[in-house]
Order: C-alpha cells, then sequence, then structure tokens
C-alpha cells in the first residue's frame, strides 16, 4: 500500500509539521493521506514545531522517509548550514543547528537511554571533537567511461557527492581525497567501482582500495599508481581482493601515536585498513578514563583487543591478556609488544569472542576486564564475565542501545555502574562513544 502512496500525486509536497525529533536525527511527523490515517514521516534536516514541505522518497519500516524541499516555518534553534553538500552526502545528521543544541541533544538522548542504570549525576561531560578532525573515512569510487567519481554516496540516490568543502574530515584527509579523486582516473584500466578506506596517520595515510572479487592488475595500471601514490605524503598501499589482501608499502614503518605515558611517547602499528578511533581527541580520551578505571589493577584482559590502542597504554603499567578474532590486528599487537620488550610478559589469543567467548575459568584471574565490542555489543561474553565475578569491568561502547541491553545484565548479577563518559567523534551525527566503568559489589 504504501509503494503506491509514495507514487500519488497527493504525495508531491506535502505540507508537514514536525513533532519530534527521534533517536536517529529525523523528524517525525503524522499526516492522513487518501483517508488512511496516521502515516509515520520521516524527514532528515528537520527541528520540532517546524513547518516543511516534503517529497516522500522511500519506505522504511515504520513509516516513509522523505526528501526535505523548504521550510515554510523555521525553528528558533535553526541556524544556516556551514556545508553545501548537507543531506546530500549522507555524513552529517545535524549541520542546520548550533553544537550546543546537538551536545544538549546527545546529553539527553543518553540519558533517557541510560535512567535505567545511573544517574545523570554520574555521567561526566562529553568530550568534544570538532571540525577537521576525522581521521579516518571510506569512499565510494567510480570509473566509467573515462571518467572518476570519488566521495560520499548520496543519502537520497546513489549518485557519488564530492566532499572538497566537507567540514568534518581532517584537512589533510581532504588533501588526500583531493588528490584521488582529481588523478586516480589517469590509471585505471577498466570500468570499476570500489572503495577506497583511508587511516590518516601522524607522517602520511594508509590506503585500502576494496576490489572485492578483482585483483589490482586489471583494475590498475600497477606501476603507474605506484609512481602516482609516492609523489605524496602515502605510507602504505593495500588491495583486498577476492584471494586476500596486498601490499605494498611506500615509506617509513606505519605507527599511530597514542600520547604520553610515564615520560615517553607510545604508539600502535595498525594493519592495513585497521581500526583506528575516528579523532585524534577522542582517542586520547578513551584511553584516559580506561586508565583511570583500571588504576591499580595488575592483570588486566582486554576483550576485542584489536591493534592495541587500550591494551599498549594499560600494558606500561600492568600484565596483559588480549583477545580478538582479527589475526592482522594481532599480529600488529604482538610486533608492538615485541617494540616494547614486553612480549614475554603479555598473551595475545585468537578466538572470536561473538561466537565463542572467553570463559569465566580464564576471567576470574584478572583484577579488571575491559570490553570494547563492535556496535551489537557481546551479550555472550557478558554472560561469561559475570560469572568471573571479576572486580572491575570496563566497557567502551560505540552503540548506547546495545550497551544498555549488556549493561542490565551486569547489573542484575552483583555489579553497579560507577560512571559513564561519553566521547563525541562524530560530532555532527547522532553518534556517540562512552566509557563506562562497573565494580562488583562487595558482598
Amino acid at each position: 500500500m504504501r509503494k503506491l502512496l509514495i507514487n500519488d500525486k497527493n504525495f508531491n509536497n506535502l505540507k508537514l509539521k514536525i513533532s519530534y525529533i527521534d533517536s536517529e536525527g529525523n523528524g517525525i511527523a503524522y499526516s492522513s493521506i487518501n483517508k488512511i490515517d496516521n502515516i509515520k514521516f520521516l524527514i532528515p534536516g528537520t527541528l520540532e514545531n517546524e513547518i516543511i514541505l516534503a517529497k516522500p522518497f522511500k519506505n522504511v519500516q515504520d513509516g516513509i522517509y522523505c526528501e526535505l524541499l523548504k521550510i515554510i516555518s523555521p525553528s528558533d534553534f535553526r541556524v544556516k548550514e556551514d556545508c553545501s553538500q548537507f543531506l546530500k552526502c549522507g555524513g552529517c545528521d545535524f549541520r542546520h543547528v548550533n553544537n550546543n543544541w546537538i551536545q544538549s541533544w546527545k546529553i539527553n538522548q543518553l540519558r533517557q537511554k541510560t535512567k535505567r542504570l545511573v544517574n545523570s549525576n554520574k555521567i561526566f561531560p562529553i568530550a568534544k571533537s570538532g571540525n577537521h578532525s576525522r581521521r579516518r573515512a571510506t569512499f565510494s569510487a567510480i570509473y566509467h567511461n573515462k571518467k572518476f567519481f570519488l566521495g560520499f554516496k548520496s543519502k537520497f540516490s546513489t549518485r557519488i557527492e564530492n566532499l572538497d568543502t566537507c567540514k568534518t574530515l581532517d584537512k589533510e584527509l581532504i588533501k588526500i581525497y583531493l588528490f584521488l579523486n582529481n588523478n586516480l582516473g589517469m590509471v585505471m584500466k577498466i570500468n570499476f567501482k570500489f572503495s577506497i578506506h583511508i587511516n590518516l596517520m601522524e607522517k602520511g595515510s594508509d590506503i585500502v582500495f576494496n576490489l572485492e572479487k578483482s585483483s589490482y592488475g586489471k583494475v590498475f595500471e600497477i606501476d603507474n599508481l605506484i609512481s602516482l601514490l609516492t609523489s605524496v605524503k602515502i605510507l602504505r598501499i593495500s588491495f583486498k581482493e577476492k584471494s586476500g589482501i596486498v601490499t605494498i608499502p611506500l615509506h617509513s614503518e606505519i605507527k599511530n601515536e597514542l600520547g604520553k605515558l610515564n615520560n615517553k611517547t607510545i604508539y600502535s602499528f595498525p594493519p592495513p585498513g585497521g581500526f583506528l578511533q575516528p579523532t585524534k581527541n577522542g582517542e586520547r580520551e578513551i584511553i584516559k578514563y580506561v586508565l583511570n578505571a583500571v588504576s591499580g589493577s595488575k592483570r588486566i584482559i582486554d576483550l576485542f583487543c584489536g591493534s592495541g590502542t587500550l591494551s599498549i597504554p594499560m600494558s606500561q603499567n600492568a600484565i596483559m591478556t588480549c583477545v580478538d578474532s582479527n589475526m592482522s590486528s594481532l599480529s600488529s599487537l604482538e610486533k608492538s609488544f615485541k617494540f616494547y620488550n614486553t612480549h614475554k610478559k603479555n598473551e595475545v589469543f585468537h578466538q572470536n569472542l561473538l561466537v565463542n567467548p572467553l570463559s569465566y575459568n580464564i576471567l576470574k584471574k584478572m583484577d579488571a576486564a575491559v570490553i570494547n565490542p563492535p556496535a551489537n555489543g557481546a551479550i555472550k561474553q557478558i554472560r561469561e564475565i559475570i560469572k568471573s565475578s571479576v572486580k572491575k569491568v570496563i566497557y567502551v561502547s560505540c552503540n548506547v542501545n546495545s550497551f544498555v541491553r549488556d549493561a542490565m545484565i551486569l547489573l542484575e548479577n552483583n555489579y553497579e555502574l560507577e560512571w559513564i563518559k561519553p566521547v563525541d567523534q562524530f560530532p555532527n551525527t547522532i553518534h556517540l562513544e562512552i566509557v563506562s566503568k562497573f565494580n562488583i559489589i562487595k558482598q
């Protein structure tokens, strides 16, 4: 029925009043069309109580997604958008309100979702990242009929939007993007769609071309590509192919500076395309609060450790056991421990914790457990943690919804939540990371 309604002439230029902003950042409006009552419309880029014109775009699970056409009656909170690509490229949810509104909205969302877990006075102030702070991105790329397009996919079509005026990406990352956008088409051999992931390091960029079922020899004039990329600050290029990953180092060893600890600078050595926290400031804040939470712990386990963003700083003052399912990340972590000559005291395990969680028999030997799972959380691993009665649990999360689910299990099994630290690494989006500390209740 709704698919027919979208094509109905009555659905062109709908005049709607926004009732509220949902947890996904969409303005929500309700209306009656063709005697069908209470249709829910989701309109990005709007604010509460605004009257707007909108065009239905696609059906979603509980309503109809719309494109904003015109603001008839703007909110008092609305400001002039500072990016011409807002709502086109899909990278930002909020650029039509000031930062104070966004921060207030995010903290209120966090308080609402965690009110069953903790008093709001135990939620610390948000650590903020500003414009031009994002140091990693995945771009869509198309080469067709000797024309090359690189950018983010449009929110309302399959078109790739140009990002040369982006306010989110680090300026050095924009320079690399512009270089690739202007030059990569010259070394393409065939019409092809792929993606490019870039991690920005202190001394240059780490680039991964995701070619899926093809190979770099079929897609690129490889000698010309390498010659092109060695002319700029690109440290390493890799190609993800059907058979695996091929890596070509172009410059010196790739390191990610994690900050200073015990009067020395510490680094991780991420693998090609390895996970980095989105911003340098956010990474430092997460490390700082995790170190604060595990203070005094002599034996720590780091679950979903990756290449060691948290393990390496913690290992300066504790014996670490590190577990992850990604072999490349674990190899990089082992390399880091050897670099610091701590590989003999620290252990690294390969295990898929989502399928096969680490046993409570190992966890109970630890003074603290740090868990930093993917967005869906780690309910199986949490159930092993509660059986272990480990004294401290530090939960780092990029998804408040899955965090609340897992945290409820801890609270129902003799743990209390001491604090939550929100870290905003995507300031113009709905996303929010958190660091939290749980303590076992003494009996």
